[in-house]
């Protein structure tokens, strides 16, 4: 009987755990308040606050997601807009010269990060989907601390078996 008690604690857990990692963006519209906001979609990864009283709400869907959803808070404590962010639209948006500040509040926290010392160069990925999984790279100058270039890269989810075989 307790086998069964635990069995049905863990579906309960894991269906928590799943509807929370499929929080419904789209339910979301100018003009709802910031607390309902919290309350549909939980609390956001990161808040970056604004000089007049504004927020922007950063939702990043982990490290196999494809979709970062930014929500712009207006002072009055309202929802102005509603954005995913990893899209061509944001990425073409990513000049050289730019901070990691500016592309992380453009882009939101990124899948990874990797370090080249000997190029002086930090690279930091986001993946995505366009019609099929992507990755978008952003390459920093790690000692100025700004963008040299970026790189969009298919992504092999299945490796070719006879890639190198002749």
């Amino acid at each position: 009987m307790k086998i069964r008690a635990l069995a049905a604690d863990a579906i309960t857990l894991a269906a928590v755990v799943f509807a929370a990692g499929c929080a419904d963006f789209s339910a979301l519209s100018p003009g709802d308040s910031a607390q309902t906001v919290a309350d549909r979609v939980g609390a956001p990864g990161m808040v970056w606050k604004d000089p007049d009283g504004s927020e922007l709400w950063e939702y990043p869907a982990g490290y196999y997601g494809v979709q970062t959803f930014m929500i712009d808070i207006g002072a009055d404590q309202n929802v102005r807009d509603v954005h995913q962010v990893l899209s061509e639209e944001y990425f073409s948006k990513v000049q050289p010269g730019m901070s990691r500040v500016a592309v992380h509040r453009l882009l939101g926290r990124p899948r990874e990060i990797w370090y080249f010392p000997p190029r002086d160069e930090e690279a930091w990925t986001w993946r995505y989907q366009d019609v099929r999984y992507r990755l978008f790279s952003v390459l920093f100058d790690r000692t100025q601390g700004t963008v040299r270039t970026v790189l969009r890269l298919d992504e092999d989810v299945i490796p070719d078996r006879d890639r190198g075989r002749h």
